[in-house]
């Protein structure tokens, strides 16, 4: 199995071209072309995210409503936008209010966490490919002691 880094893993194939390497900022929503010689492979950790947020929610709405309104609330972009079009609107400004809590704990199961989802046993701080889609998957964290 192959334990070197691999500049592009995390993104789809093709993303190395020559001797350019395009990197995609998922948080920043941009990518940006750097030469390869330039990348410098950045540590991963298997990690659950846990957003809270408490909703007077509607009965009836779908799950892909509460998902989209659960996004916003979560970016603050997104929130700003949203509050200021309802106020522009002479709407109640409320959908934007609520309060998203976010908690981020690294995983030390013994499972690697791919992208695409599956999990591959796995020591802490090892890097191990993903047997289903082959990209690097982050490792899980040594254990508490």
């Amino acid at each position: 199995m192959d334990t070197a880094p691999r500049p592009g893993s995390w993104a789809r194939a093709g993303a190395v071209d020559g001797d350019q390497l395009t990197l995609f900022d998922p948080g920043a929503r941009r990518q940006q072309q750097v030469p390869l010689a330039a990348a410098q492979v950045v540590p991963a950790a298997a990690v659950r995210v846990t957003l809270t947020v408490d909703l007077p929610l509607p009965h009836g709405l779908d799950e892909a409503s509460v998902r989209r309104w659960v996004a916003l609330l979560a970016d603050p972009v997104l929130r700003e936008r949203a509050a200021e079009a309802m106020t522009e609107a002479g709407l109640d400004g409320g959908a934007a209010a609520p309060q998203v809590a976010m908690d981020a704990r690294a995983l030390s199961d013994g499972l690697a966490r791919c992208l695409c989802g599956a999990t591959t046993p796995a020591t802490a701080g090892t890097l191990v490919t993903c047997t289903v889609c082959g990209r690097q998957a982050a490792p899980p964290v040594e254990p508490p002691v």
